[in-house]
């Protein structure tokens, strides 16, 4: 008997790099590949945790002394 068990995503975290909404600040990008059998329900799972997509790639911001960027799904 062969049992496949889901692969855990990598996540990886940007250098710092100016804030594009917040003059002044600094982001960091929380981020990983969307990639596999499973990318739907990772899709799924991280944008109700805040994540959004850009192509393959699925990050939220990851600011350590900000949390002004909300996500919301239209």
């Amino acid at each position: 008997m062969r049992h496949t068990l889901p692969i855990a995503p990598q996540f990886y975290v940007t250098a710092p790099q100016p804030c594009p909404y917040l003059e002044g600040r600094m982001e960091r990008k929380l981020f990983t590949a969307l990639q596999g059998e499973y990318a739907e329900k990772l899709n799924d799972t991280l944008s109700k945790q805040g994540f959004r997509r850009s192509q393959n790639v699925l990050y939220r911001p990851s600011c350590a002394e900000c949390s002004a960027c909300l996500s919301a799904r239209i």
